[in-house]
């Protein structure tokens, strides 16, 4: 029986690949912005569904409808993490983390940025 992969860090290159390109029989815990708030969730990927459980929410969405919530959740992460008022970011911050051109700059699909 596989094991579940805890990714409990907000900044790794594994938790990084786990959200923006999941794969079908992913299995692991991390942090993610569900429908009441950061939480930790056991998110478990198949060929059409993703299941996501935490303490006391359970939900089964379609994986693009993941992808779209775990994309927002990076995206959220990666802003936090680079975040100082003192200091600005550096010109191309983004980079280091995985994107092409700014976050805010990705059209993603308002369909899917809700909770059901």
């Amino acid at each position: 029986m596989k094991q579940i992969e805890d990714l409990l860090e907000t900044i790794t290159p594994e938790r990084q690949e786990r959200l923006l390109n999941p794969q079908m029989s992913d299995w692991f815990r991390t942090l993610f912005l569900g429908k009441y708030g950061f939480r930790v969730y056991d998110i478990k990927v198949g060929r059409k569904w993703v299941m996501m459980r935490s303490n006391n929410h359970r939900a089964r969405i379609p994986v693009e409808k993941f992808k779209t919530l775990a994309f927002v959740t990076w995206r959220r992460d990666c802003e936090t993490a680079t975040y100082n008022p003192k200091e600005t970011r550096k010109r191309e911050w983004y980079k280091d983390y995985g994107f092409n051109k700014p976050p805010r700059d990705y059209f993603l699909d308002p369909k899917h940025l809700h909770w059901t």
